[in-house]
Parts: C-alpha cells; structure tokens; sequence
C-alpha cells in the first residue's frame, strides 16, 4: 500500500479516535490502574513518554512542582501509577498549554500512521478495516489488535479479504474488546461511512478514489520538482532533499549520501520518492548507474534526438562534441518541465548548487539520452487526491517567506517577535522538536505574511495537499500551523493559506 494512502486512512482514524477519548487537557486519574492523558487518552508508560517531552519545555517544572517534574524526567514505568487529585490538575495544566498541545498533536499522528501500518504489515488492505484496526489498537494495544485481525482474517479466508463486516464480528466476539460493544459500535458505524466505493483488491490500493491518467502522473512529477526550486547548498535548504533520499530504504548500492557530494541523480530519485513511483523511477545517485537501471527496464532512449514529454528524465554530457548521437559518460541529470515548439525545460537539482531551470533545444548539444520512467503503466493505479491542482489560486502575498540566522543570544521567542508570530509556530514550521534549544548559524525558516491560498476539494486530505502544492507531503504540519488548525480535519470549500515551497 502506498504511503500516501496510509496517511489518508491514519488521517480518517484519527478523527474517529479523537470523538471517542478525551481532549487536551483531559486526564483519566485511574484508568484501569493507571494514569490515562491527553487527547488520544495515552495510557501508563505511554502517558510517561509523552509528558516526558512536554516537561522538557519553558516553564513545566513551575507547572507541576519539582517533585512532580523530577519524577517525570526520571521514572521509566508508570505501568501501575496512578495520580492524586492535586497531580491530575498540575498534569492537566501542562497538557493544555501550546507546548503541550503540540507535543499531543505530533504523538497522535506518529501513533495512528503506526497502527494503520501494523494492520498493513498483517496484510489487510481494506480502509474501512483498517481505520477500525486503528481504533482497536488505540484502545487495547497492540496485542488486542493483533488478536482481533487474525481472528477477522480467519472468519474472511484470508488478512487481504478482511472486510469491515469480518473485523466488527471477530471484535465483538473478543474475550476482551467484546466488553466495549457500544464504542466497537459507534467505531463500526463511522468507518462504514468512509472509503464507500472501496471494494475489492484493486480500489484499495486507491481508497476507492477516482484515480490518475498518465498526463495526471507526469504532471504530479513536474510539481513536485517545482516546489524544491530553490534549494540550495547556502542555506542548508537542499537538506531535505540529501535526507528525504537516505530515508528511503533500500539506499542505491548502500551508499548515504553526503551534503557535499554531488546531488542531482539524488534530486531526480527523491522527486521519485515523494511521488510514491520508485516502482517506475528507480532510485539513485549517480548518472551512470541510474542509466544502467533503466536500461534495465528496457526504458532508456539512447537517441538523443527524442523529443521528450514533461517528466521525462534527461542526462547530460558536457564532453558532446554536438556531433552525432553522443554516447559518453553522464554527468548531470534534470527532469523535463515541459516542451515547446522545439525547446526544452528542465529542473535540475544540483544547478550551480541549488534548484534551477535550464532551457536547452530538442537534439540540442550535452544531450546524452533520456531515462523513461512507464507512467502508463501506473495510471489508474494512483488515487487522484494527489494530483496538482495547478498553481495554487492567487492570494497575493504581500511578503514571502524569509531565513533568518540565529545570533549569539537569540532564542526563539525572540526571534518569532521580530517578526510577529510565535514561537511554537517556528518551532513548527522548522520541525524544531525543543523550541528552548537553538544553535548560532541556524537557518529559521519565517513564513510568509501573505501566503498564496488553497480551496479544499472533496476527497483531499493535507498530506495530499501538501504533496500536491508544496511537493512534500511531510510538510502539511506547516498547513497546520499556518492556518491555526488543531487537527487534520478539513472540509470542502475551505480556504487553506500555503507556506512558501
């Protein structure tokens, strides 16, 4: 299942979840013999994880006392602690504050996109199933919802022919969540609502959304190329490009890629990653290898006459002579943007060390041929959700997005006053996990005052936003921040502001 879908069902659970446990500031002094907190209602040593990061900002041991405070910061179980009517207020103070909304935020979405890709590794595949696997998880553990799939799985013949009917049964016939039938119901009831035109194996790797054309896949990998232009080695900017690469496992012959090599094959494969298509964009860092796979797949164009359609990929030679088909060694590579009358475009990651456009001419000097990744092959494969909706609509910003340095005796607050927001929206916007701790010589990236719009379409999610208008999905915590949501619920006609790509 591709990852983008998982988020989409981890983002339709969480909405489930969150109406059945408490909100932010809730805690349950005794839940079943220990302490249970917070929206997603974490439970013992899961409770202690998550107020040990909640502690480590400004202000929680005045909060909650210092033996409160040193007990959290130095306890490893709290399998069995239960909490005093004084220490649940302390602890609910703590959890309302912004940081401690915050930190609940990011734990919850870490947590869902985990149990939904537990029911995936168990091989089911049905969305409704698995937004109920996910509540059963969030609910009981690991081990309830382990039990209970199988236990569907054997009632259906089978974890890929599980269906939502198959997993309601096998729970209420579970010697434990069987005891919670009302919530099993109401969880039953809201899934059935979602993903309705899912059935069957092939429109669940689709969430049984309208899918894309090939024209619709290329332009998704033009867009995303085009929300990195850009980046550059200056300000550390093409980081994320090197690290979104080495996260991508299996790493092209085992090699992790530094911030100083040379990084346009790398450009061109993370482009792939994002995309969810390195089935048909192989990954790799280097030209000449890169080559090799394609030939591979019996996807390389040697003619370096071809005229090319946007997404195609394109390799370089600087040796060309411009004489004949040059067949020497590549040294650059970029990915066609679009084609007109006989000129190309091309973005390029690694361009004079940053992200860049290059214009050159069909059969035109430096071409060395071009790799042909098989969108055809995947149309109707890809849920629709994620296409790029063109540019975003205009809203006219009246100031983009800025980089500031940090100086000796900067802090954040600091900073975030200097320009008028706050500082857990930086800390957000940057993916700063302590906002107390910033180095001199960082690079704090300030949104935009007047960020251009996005109108919510039915069937969209942010992840699918994010992918689609700034070409990483990763990035829709900063549609959050920027548009002052508290979760992912989102609803058709609503005006979303977009950070600066």
């Amino acid at each position: 299942m591709k990852e983008e879908l998982k988020r989409e069902i981890a983002a339709e659970a969480a909405k489930v979840i969150f109406a059945n446990e408490g909100n932010y500031s809730s805690v349950n002094a005794d839940d079943n013999g220990a302490v249970s907190v917070g929206k997603v209602q974490w439970h013992g040593n899961r409770a202690l994880s998550l107020l040990k990061k909640i502690a480590q900002g400004a202000g929680a041991e005045a909060t909650l006392g210092k033996d409160l405070y040193n007990e959290i910061m130095t306890a490893s179980n709290w399998e069995s602690r239960t909490v005093t009517a004084i220490e649940k207020a302390k602890l609910s103070k703590i959890l309302g504050t912004p940081g401690g909304r915050a930190a609940q935020d990011r734990q919850a979405e870490e947590d869902i996109l985990s149990y939904v890709t537990h029911g995936v590794n168990m091989g089911i595949e049905d969305p409704q199933s698995l937004v109920y696997f996910a509540d059963l998880e969030n609910q009981g553990g690991a081990g309830a919802s382990k039990r209970v799939g199988n236990a569907a799985a054997g009632r259906a013949g089978g974890a890929g022919k599980v269906r939502l009917d198959h997993i309601h049964g096998a729970a209420l016939a579970d010697r434990v969540m069987g005891k919670y039938s009302s919530r099993r119901n109401i969880v039953y009831e809201k899934a059935k609502g979602l993903f309705k035109s899912a059935s069957g194996a092939a429109n669940n790797q689709t969430g049984g959304k309208k899918t894309m054309t090939e024209q619709e896949l290329r332009n998704k990998v033009v867009q995303t190329a085009r929300g990195y232009l850009g980046c550059r080695e200056a300000d550390g900017s093409h980081r994320k490009i090197i690290d979104g690469y080495n996260a991508h496992k299996p790493l092209a012959r085992g090699y992790l890629v530094k911030y100083t090599d040379a990084w346009c094959a790398t450009f061109v494969s993370f482009v792939g990653i994002v995309c969810g298509l390195t089935d048909i964009m192989p990954t790799e860092c280097g030209c000449g290898a890169m080559i090799d796979l394609y030939r591979a797949k019996g996807r390389w164009q040697e003619n370096d006459a071809y005229r090319p359609q946007p997404a195609d990929i394109v390799m370089y030679d600087w040796d060309d002579n411009g004489v004949g088909d040059c067949t020497g060694y590549p040294e650059h590579v970029g990915i066609v943007e679009a084609v007109s009358g006989n000129t190309i475009t091309v973005i390029e990651g690694n361009m004079s060390n940053k992200v860049g456009e290059r214009a050159l001419q069909v059969n035109g000097r430096y071409i060395r041929g071009y790799c042909l990744p098989d969108y055809a092959s995947k149309a109707g494969s890809v849920p629709s959700a994620s296409v790029p909706s063109g540019n975003p609509s205009s809203g006219s910003a009246s100031s983009t997005e800025q980089v500031y340095t940090v100086q000796a005796g900067d802090t954040l607050s600091k900073i975030a006053a200097k320009y008028g927001t706050t500082y857990q929206k930086l800390a957000s916007y940057n993916g700063i996990a302590n906002p107390n701790i910033i180095n001199v010589g960082q690079k704090i990236r300030i949104p935009g005052s007047g960020a251009k719009t996005y109108t919510v379409k039915p069937g969209d999610s942010l992840w699918a936003i994010a992918a689609a208008q700034l070409g990483d999905g990763s990035r829709y915590n900063e549609i959050k921040t920027l548009n002052g949501l508290n979760s992912n619920t989102i609803y058709p006609g609503q005006t979303l502001k977009l950070p600066g790509a």
